[in-house]
């Protein structure tokens, strides 16, 4: 018996593989951690280093106690700290954060990765990362913990689709409104007086990976050359018909006799078998 790859006629496609693998290691490295690990991922490698030596105040943000919050300070020695520049960015403080989080990158990621392709995309989620992580182990005495830089950088590269049309999305303006106030509201200014500062880290982690993505992405570049090019179905059908029309040569004429000679010919060779068999 053959195997079935469909549901229902339906066949399931792994349309997005940047934007799906990427929240597949976000959702199994949370649930690892959660019922497995005990938050010690979070604790070794799912949290941004920060700037200076205040390990317990940001340990204390995060749950995490103990030696595991006297590390959390970037340090050049440690190459641990190179890692969570980065990794920080497939974790998450609780399971409401992953699932709105997840959200946002399956909405936004799949159609940015089909326009601007896969590898550029994959490129831009580690460069949004570092960047707000260099950032935060620079200016920021509070470590990051999931992937606000990545949804604002896909937000921004949904603008820029439009903005490249001159059009301004409202759309997407109350999305990133409404994505900062979310950041605003679920902070807690009384414990964690950083907050702000990480949202602008995060934007600028954002911005600096959908720049680079728009300016560098050969995809969206050839997208818009055969768009330009095409104009349209009507064009498209327009210049389809136009290849199939025969090619015109200097002799043009003098062919077209010789073809209607030799269907002429052929014509008679087919009458005169008949009258034979007859």
């Amino acid at each position: 018996m053959a195997n079935k790859k469909s549901f229902f006629g339906l066949k399931f496609i792994y349309d997005a593989p940047a934007t799906l693998t990427f929240a597949l290691a976000c959702i199994i490295l949370f649930a690892l951690d959660s019922l497995v690990f005990k938050q010690k991922l979070t604790s070794l490698i799912l949290t941004s280093p920060i700037a200076g030596g205040s390990g317990g105040a940001a340990g204390s943000a995060l749950g995490v106690a103990g030696a595991a919050a006297s590390n959390l300070a970037f340090s050049a020695s440690n190459p641990l700290s190179y890692l969570r520049l980065f990794l920080y960015a497939l974790g998450a403080a609780s399971g409401e954060i992953l699932v709105c989080n997840m959200i946002f990158v399956l909405l936004l990621g799949p159609s940015m990765e089909e326009r601007y392709g896969t590898v550029v995309i994959g490129i831009m989620i580690f460069v949004s990362a570092l960047f707000s992580g260099v950032l935060n182990a620079c200016f920021c005495k509070t470590p990051l913990n999931g992937c606000e830089a990545i949804i604002f950088m896909m937000i921004f590269l949904n603008s820029f689709v439009s903005l490249s049309k001159k059009k301004i999305p409202l759309s997407f303006v109350f999305v990133f409104i409404l994505f900062v106030l979310r950041g605003i509201l679920s902070a807690d200014f009384k414990a964690d007086s950083s907050a702000v500062i990480q949202i602008i880290i995060n934007v600028a982690g954002g911005l600096c990976g959908s720049l680079f993505a728009f300016l560098t992405s050969p995809k969206a570049k050839a997208a818009k050359k055969s768009e330009k090019s095409e104009g349209g179905l009507l064009n498209r059908a327009e210049s389809y018909r136009e290849s199939q029309k025969p090619k015109k040569s200097l002799f043009g004429k003098k062919k077209e006799d010789d073809t209607v000679q030799q269907n002429y010919a052929g014509d008679e060779t087919v009458i005169s078998s008949m009258r034979f068999d007859d």
